[in-house]
């Protein structure tokens, strides 16, 4: 969707409601630390160059009720720029919306935007994730936080410390280095405010999940040089699925010292964990007759299955500002995740819904270490100008796995997709976890960029990011069992053309490169790992942002090479996908109170030069032909400060496996909501409530080939927000 974002409220108002008589208090140690936190000094700014901090998200509001600007986003190797002036589809979505939508996740955040297509969701499966243009998100190298690559293998990022959450939709190789063509997903770490910032939120979800959420920030010392800003989550409670039971944690803390004018140094330190129970991996038929998912039972799993991550990250930077013309950057940043699951594969072995329950048992730890150092300038050439930007960058990510039983599967017994039954539990098999390093990848980059203005309308991009790339797997003894390296040239090219000072007609080629994928548990040859794919991407388009309306329009093609699984259920790298479509969306504001959004996705997936004939010439698994999505929002005038809004999406039907055998068919699924903003003892209060699913749409999604998972059904959410 476009940058510019409806929404209710000025986006300084950020605070929601709090109601005494009906919520629970704040536990013990959100109160703890809202005391402390209110004790620390918290002084407006009075002096300081916003151009000396690091970037962020810039948000702006006319007036009430009209829309939300993100001003700028992340472009990675390009720097910060106005989405509308890049020659990329991209769309970002700031905190304040994030609230208004109650997104829980990701995939809550792109929910209406057409080219995003739900994989999967964290109500009944591990994590939420989602596909663009019909392309998976790579979840080890498509997620960054800050620009810089973040481990997301199974796992959810929570949304509280982040002050705006960009996409990039198809390749990325220039601007980011290896990442699946399907998008990159950028998390912008929230900042210290400029002024004393105090926000608690209760919130409610059914079944009987309750969350207390604390968001507080301010500058203190000599000049405001000393900045905080501070998030606390707790979240606990069964969920309407049955027998599914969350419990969330989160806390994150970034700090700024303005040491000059134009050096300021800032650092951050984050954590999460997660733990759900009665979660499911996915289901498999064996086939090709897959029931109506409204026709299967919900308790497909056992209440004692789980899903668990925890999530440590620290990063830090250096900003510079050399001139008016000319700045320089570095940072760092550490990831730990560790990943504990017990959850379960189901394989349906028959059309009775027959099916054998096997649980897996896991334990996985990623770490990943990233350095960048970045410059960016501009200068002329004669009556030309340019806008150079040019970096150095370094990753690593190591893997570690254990390798005791539960890793190969335990047959936990055999039930059934309409009258399910309790199975035993196994509590000590598979938990005598015994972890080694199972992968060490390493990527070193250098990339450079020249945005070459030759009119004040016409203008060339033309960027190269060199790739030193190297994976070595090792065997639980330590043994070396493979290396695999690859030192690729990325380039790409765009022509934009300013159509006016609001719109860019653009055309660009990029190429890119992702990561091999390894064969499944499930598959002939589990374990087994390929070296990378690569990608090439040609798009034509157009976007606009004005004040009344924006628009975008790209017309795309995506060849990339094929990893699927072959009618010997062995998992295989071989052949092309080819992905041709049109992504359309746009927004409009019809009169004062009435604002409307939406678009339409067209996609055509074809398979090609496959060497299994059952497989070659199919429409690529996983992807729909189509996708529409639409969302309403009314300010009521009879009622100053309530706003109104519905929206819905329809998704395509779907092939679930590469040989087209099995096939979902196409949903629809609608939301409701309403929130209230006011004043309370002069303080800002708002209250939102929403009912997602409405009409208790049950459906599947599919993801990996040949898998599908139940969605979530009608969930009722609501908080309340007292800013002060």
């Amino acid at each position: 969707m476009s940058s510019h974002r409806p929404s209710n409220g000025r986006a300084s108002l950020r605070a929601r409601v709090f109601c005494r008589s009906s919520l629970p208090a704040l536990s013990p140690v959100a109160i703890a630390v809202l005391g402390l936190t209110l004790s620390l000094p918290a002084k407006a700014q009075s002096q300081g160059d916003a151009a000396a901090t690091l970037p962020t998200a810039t948000v702006v509001a006319e007036r009430s009720g009209e829309a939300v600007k993100v001003e700028r986003v992340s472009n990675g190797a390009l720097g910060d720029r106005k989405a509308v002036d890049t020659p990329f589809s991209v769309t970002a979505v700031s905190s304040d919306e994030i609230q208004q939508r109650m997104a829980q996740t990701a995939n809550d955040v792109f929910k209406y935007d057409p080219a995003v297509q739900v994989l999967g969701d964290n109500a009944r499966t591990e994590n939420s994730y989602f596909a663009v243009r019909g392309m998976r998100v790579d979840m080890l190298n498509g997620t960054k936080v800050d620009g810089q690559n973040f481990v997301t293998w199974d796992a959810d990022i929570p949304l509280e410390p982040f002050e705006q959450v960009e996409l990039l939709k198809g390749l990325s190789g220039f601007m980011y280095g290896f990442g699946s063509p399907g998008g990159i997903i950028n998390y912008v770490t929230k900042r210290p405010t400029d002024k004393p910032l105090r926000e608690v939120t209760i919130g409610y979800q059914t079944n009987n999940v309750w969350s207390e959420k604390l968001d507080v920030g301010g500058r203190f010392g000599m000049d405001d040089r000393f900045g905080y800003r501070f998030n606390a989550v707790n979240e606990d409670g069964n969920t309407n699925e049955p027998g599914v039971h969350v419990r969330r944690q989160t806390l994150s803390l970034a700090t700024d010292f303005r040491i000059t004018p134009d050096l300021t140094w800032s650092a951050d330190v984050m954590y999460w964990k997660r733990k759900s129970q009665g979660t499911i991996f996915g289901l498999s038929f064996g086939t090709d007759t897959i029931p109506a998912a409204s026709s299967v039972a919900r308790n497909l799993a056992q209440p004692w299955s789980s899903h668990e991550t925890d999530t440590l990250t620290v990063g830090t930077g250096v900003d510079y500002r050399i001139n008016s013309d000319w700045k320089t950057s570095f940072k760092y940043r550490f990831a730990r995740q560790n990943r504990l699951n017990a959850d379960s594969f189901l394989y349906v072995f028959d059309n009775n819904g027959d099916f054998a329950d096997t649980n897996y048992r896991w334990k996985t730890a990623y770490y990943y270490q990233a350095y960048d150092a970045m410059v960016q300038g501009k200068f002329d050439t004669g009556g030309i100008k340019h806008e150079i930007v040019a970096g150095l960058g370094y990753l690593s990510q190591v893997r570690e796995l254990d390798s005791g039983l539960g890793g190969n599967g335990i047959a936990m017994g055999t039930s059934n997709l309409y009258n399910p039954v309790l199975l035993p539990e196994q509590p000590d098999v598979g938990k005598d976890y015994m972890p080694y390093r199972d992968y060490k990848i390493q990527q070193k980059s250098i990339y450079l960029s020249d945005t070459i203005q030759f009119t004040p309308r016409f203008s060339v991009l033309a960027g190269v990011r060199y790739n030193n790339f190297t994976q070595d797997n090792y065997t639980p003894d330590a043994v070396k069992t493979s290396h695999y390296s690859a030192n690729p040239f990325t380039p790409t090219v765009a022509l934009m053309y300013k159509t006016d000072n609001f719109s860019t007609a653009y055309v660009s080629y990029v190429e890119s490169l992702e990561q091999g994928g390894s064969a499944s548990v499930t598959n002939v040859n589990a374990g087994e790992t390929f070296g990378p794919l690569k990608s090439r991407q040609y798009e034509v388009g157009f976007k606009t942002d004005r004040d009344k309306w924006g628009a975008n329009v790209a017309l795309f093609r995506v060849d990339k090479g094929y990893e699927y699984t072959n009618t010997s259920n062995v998992f295989v790298q071989n052949g092309n996908q080819q992905f041709t479509g049109l992504d359309t969306s746009g927004w409009l504001r019809v009169a004062r109170d009435w604002r409307v959004m939406g678009g339409v996705l067209w996609l055509h997936t074809k398979t090609r030069d496959v060497d299994d004939p059952a497989i070659n010439g199919n429409r690529v698994f996983a992807t729909p032909n189509y996708i529409l999505t639409g969302r309403v929002e009314y300010d009521t005038p009879f009622v100053p400060g309530l706003t109104l809004w519905t929206g819905a999406k329809v998704t395509g039907s779907m092939y679930v496996n590469s040989a087209n055998t099995q096939q979902i068919p196409s949903y629809t699924t609608a939301d409701l909501g309403a929130r209230y903003t006011t004043r309370v003892a002069g303080k800002s209060l708002t209250v939102r409530a929403a009912l997602n699913n409405v009409f208790g749409r049950r459906y599947w999604t599919t993801t990996y080939d040949g898998f599908v998972l139940p969605a979530a059904t009608r969930t009722f959410l609501m908080n309340a927000s007292l800013q002060f």
